[in-house]
This record gives C-alpha cells, sequence and structure tokens, in this order.
C-alpha cells in the first residue's frame, strides 16, 4: 500500500485541509500506517498533480489561506483499482525482536525494561481503542459500509493489543526466572 492510496480512503468520508489529514491519521489510520505531516504535505501536492484528488484554496483573514482537498473521479476509480489487487502478507520489523535475540550476551535486566515498556504501550493503546469502541461502535451488529469497515480495522487493533500484551506478559515471566539467581 502506498500513502497515496490511505490519503484517499481519508477523502472518502468528506474533504480535508491537510491538517485535518494529518489529525486523522494520528487517531484512526496512522495504527496501521505511519506517515509524517511532511509525507502526507507531499503526496496531496502528487495527488493533485495526478488529478487523483482536486484544491480548493479557501481564503482565510489574519491567517494563512486554507486548502481543502476532495477524492476525484479519478481518485475514486484509482482506488476501486487498488482495492482489487491482492494484498501482500505485511513484513514485520520488530525492533524489539531483534534485540531479544541477543540474549545471553546482553544484561537480561535491559531487555526485561523494554518489554515492560512495551507492554505499558500495549495497555495504553488497547484502552484507547476500547474507549473509541465504546463511543463510536456500541453496537456493532448494526454497522454498514464504511462505518462496518472502521468498525474492522479497530477490533483488528484490540486483537493486536491483547495479543502484544499476552506476549509481552509471557517473555516477561520468562525473562525474570532467568534473571533470579537459582535457588539452592
Amino acid at each position: 500500500m502506498a500513502l497515496s492510496h490511505a490519503i484517499l480512503v481519508t477523502l472518502l468520508d468528506r474533504p480535508h485541509s491537510g491538517y485535518e489529514i494529518s489529525k486523522r491519521f494520528d487517531k484512526t489510520v496512522g495504527f496501521f500506517w505511519r506517515a509524517r505531516k511532511q509525507q502526507i504535505y507531499s503526496e496531496l501536492h502528487k495527488l493533485a498533480e495526478d488529478g487523483l484528488i482536486s484544491a480548493e484554496i479557501i481564503e482565510q483573514i489574519e491567517r494563512p489561506n486554507r486548502i481543502v482537498y476532495s477524492i476525484t473521479a479519478d481518485g475514486r476509480k484509482a482506488l476501486d483499482h487498488w482495492v482489487r489487487e491482492p494484498t501482500p502478507y505485511p513484513s514485520v520489523k520488530e525492533e524489539l525482536l531483534v534485540k531479544l535475540f541477543s540474549l545471553g550476551d546482553v544484561e537480561t535486566a535491559v531487555l526485561v525494561d523494554q518489554v515492560g515498556q512495551r507492554l505499558a504501550e500495549h495497555r495504553e493503546r488497547l484502552a484507547y481503542f476500547h474507549a473509541l469502541m465504546k463511543t463510536h461502535y456500541p453496537k456493532p451488529a448494526t454497522l454498514t459500509g464504511r462505518k462496518l469497515g472502521h468498525y474492522l480495522g479497530l477490533r483488528c487493533g484490540v486483537l493486536n493489543e491483547e495479543s502484544g500484551i499476552a506476549w509481552c506478559t509471557e517473555a516477561l515471566g520468562l525473562l525474570e526466572t532467568r534473571r533470579r539467581p537459582a535457588a539452592r
């Protein structure tokens, strides 16, 4: 998937400024597809040049002009074409797992701390996802269309965080037994 597709999907709901898109990324798609603000603005420029989005300049008094982007018919066609392509299995780049491969050659306590930090991060994100589900999707059985798609993405996030919590808990249990001196 390219960043362009994530932006096109974001514009399906309604037109947005670049600022609004970057904020929406932080709270939605950004959990699954990371992008810096500079990347988003650069991609918006390319999408507009390619005719996949339109840009409307809104003049503002005492503030810089605001540019609001909308998906075009060609953008919808490009998105439809992309959705129909097979989705490759995602590649994993997990720095913590690579660090664990050094276990036995580095101080175990350092890795225990890092796994503990990861556990806290998983718990924090899970709490955030649960709050979103309670607020926006209290009755998932009634959802259709894009709302159902958003819910399914959020549900995947919940399950990933629960899995991360289970793994961290198991890893900490095993690491802690290695850190303690053997009983005599």
